[in-house]
């Protein structure tokens, strides 16, 4: 944990050097630890509107710590693959969930769209792809994108925020990003066709362990309902959200995949692989897992880890809570009236 940690950092320092070097400067009063990954409010690359608290929160190095958790309850071992899916809405969790495959051998089948809610990844040279490089060449993240897509609305790079009408310009810069870092470009004319090029692209890499989703591009999240009840944090499969896949049936509302097998890509990959038995990481209320995992809310990023961190939560044996209870129960019965 300490490792993932102290790398995250470097890997923070690293993009924060090449940001000055290419002379965009860090605003301090956004950006107040000088970290580098605090975006700016509007660009051509910004999607949606987003929590600067919560960008900031995202920086915290204990995140990479808490990866290295969430893969040690999983029994993740070295080589197993995990997909990850990242908007570039949260830079930190993208850089913490790397650097925690790089001190694990969890080998990471990534796929990056390139819009950004405010604050996030969508300065230009400086989007998530493009940090990923950066670390690389820096020699502290050995990773790049199994592909790039342009993300927005239904993963079509169609924005239309802090804009008159709609622009393409975000699909063009992803396309242009992807070609500049030698990175397959993947995106369809539809949601349900972006949907199956990523699927495409987790399932040619091998057995998949778990998914990882970070930020909320619609591909990953999913439009449905489940998008916006989906706890944040490490979620196993249970009987309840796994099922058997279910045959292709003409005329229902899907998508059938290559292998024919059909799927509601309205549940978005977290759905998809959830209801196959795999444990999904959902990374979207930063604020919240924060404060549950005990990381301070905008607060040092290269605090110590806490507590809440590098201890598992135990689940009390219940056994022992009923004993409790009902011996509860037996005193207070035996108590005298008055």
């Amino acid at each position: 944990m300490r490792r993932a940690a102290l790398r995250m950092a470097r890997a923070e320092e690293a993009v924060a050097d090449k940001r000055r070097l290419l002379g965009i400067p860090i605003d301090p009063a956004l950006d107040p630890y000088l970290t580098g990954l605090i975006g700016a409010e509007s660009s051509m690359l910004t999607t949606t509107i987003g929590d600067i608290v919560a960008k900031r929160t995202a920086t915290s190095t204990s995140f990479a710590a808490l990866f290295v958790r969430y893969f040690h309850e999983l029994g993740l071992r070295p080589g197993d693959r995990i997909a990850v899916g990242s908007s570039g809405s949260f830079p930190g969790i993208l850089l913490a969930v790397l650097s925690a495959c790089a001190e694990t051998g969890v080998e990471p089948v990534l796929i990056t769209s390139l819009g950004a809610s405010e604050y996030g990844a969508n300065i230009e040279g400086l989007s998530n792809a493009e940090m990923m490089a950066i670390c690389r060449d820096a020699g502290v993240l050995p990773y790049m994108p199994a592909a790039i897509s342009p993300g927005a609305d239904g993963d079509q790079g169609i924005s239309s925020l802090y804009r008159l009408e709609p622009s393409d310009d975000l699909a063009r810069y992803a396309r242009r990003t992807a070609r500049s870092l030698h990175v397959p470009f993947i995106g369809g004319e539809s949601f349900e066709a972006s949907f199956l090029s990523h699927l495409e692209v987790y399932e040619k890499a091998g057995p998949i362990r778990a998914f990882v989703n970070i930020g909320g591009a619609d591909v990953n999240i999913g439009i449905g309902q489940a998008s916006l009840t989906r706890k944040p944090g490490l979620s196993l499969p249970s009987a309840r959200n796994s099922r058997a896949q279910p045959a292709k049936q003409p005329g229902a509302a899907g998508t059938a995949t290559p292998e024919g097998d059909f799927v509601d890509a309205g549940e978005g990959l977290l759905g998809y692989y959830l209801a196959r038995g795999v444990p999904i990481i959902h990374f979207l209320n930063i604020k919240g897992l924060a404060i549950q995992s005990g990381i301070a809310v905008d607060g040092n990023p290269k605090a110590p880890i806490p507590f809440g961190v590098t201890h598992t939560p135990k689940k009390p044996a219940w056994p022992l809570v009923l004993g409790l209870l009902l011996a509860g129960a037996a005193l207070a019965i035996r108590k005298p009236l008055g």
